[in-house]
């Protein structure tokens, strides 16, 4: 993994995690260099056993930053969604590459419980098709982290109507945000109900606005641009029904 992802995985979590950020730094100063990730995912690939029962932290230094972190949300749990890293039960996403940097088309998908290793299986991978999981019972959300996401501009999408879109379906969207990736999905346990948030980055490169779009299936019921403060808030009160 090279610093560049690092730095946006930094830059992620600071937006939509309260009081991360000065912690999650240290833990990227541990990860260890690309030749190390590269033997130990070679190494899990052939034996499971290499990272069963190792905790998180582990994981992470040792094979970089996955491509997806989920994260399975009891709210009973946790006091807030934006302390959504605080949960410990994961499933971690490592595409399988060729030597010449290509993906090859399946995955390593690493289910953690009680932040330790307790499952490691190879799935097709597919950046669009992730795999449907098994969700407890006790998951009232689930959230989806992507530590390889680029940033939408914020002057590009300022003369969008996007109340327009509200009613339709999510890939009439792309027709004006062309290619841009979600940073962050937040669903109900269904995974049908969704918000997905779009960083936005201002002409000074900083992130303050979030591009949210709240859907059910595949349509769109809301789209609204809002201070990142808000974006946890709004997806918990959206997804959530006490």
């Amino acid at each position: 993994m090279n610093l560049k992802k690092t730095f946006a995985t930094i830059i992620i979590l600071s937006i939509f995690v309260t009081g991360c950020n000065q912690n999650k730094t240290k833990e990227e100063s541990s990860i260890a260099d690309e030749a190390t990730q590269q033997r130990m995912m070679t190494k899990v690939q052939n034996d499971v056993n290499e990272i069963i029962d190792k905790d998180y932290e582990y994981v992470l230094k040792n094979m970089g930053e996955p491509y997806c972190t989920t994260y399975y949300i009891d709210m009973e749990n946790i006091s807030t969604l934006d302390k959504f890293n605080e949960t410990t039960n994961l499933r971690l996403i490592y595409p399988k590459y060729t030597a010449e940097d290509e993906l090859e088309g399946s995955a390593l998908y690493i289910e953690l419980n009680d932040n330790k290793v307790i499952e490691v299986q190879t799935y097709e991978f597919s950046e669009y098709d992730i795999k449907t999981e098994a969700v407890s019972n006790n998951t009232d959300i689930i959230v989806d982290m992507y530590n390889e996401s680029s940033y939408l501009s914020l002057s590009d999408i300022g003369g969008i109507d996007f109340n327009k879109y509200e009613g339709l379906e999510e890939d009439k969207l792309y027709e004006v945000i062309g290619d841009a990736e979600t940073n962050v999905e937040a669903y109900d346990k269904t995974r049908n109900q969704h918000v997905k948030a779009y960083v936005l980055k201002d002409k000074n490169e900083e992130f303050s606005k979030i591009l949210t779009v709240f859907g059910n299936e595949d349509n769109i019921e809301k789209i609204e641009v809002v201070d990142k403060d808000e974006i946890m808030s709004l997806a918990e009160s959206y997804l959530y029904k006490k």
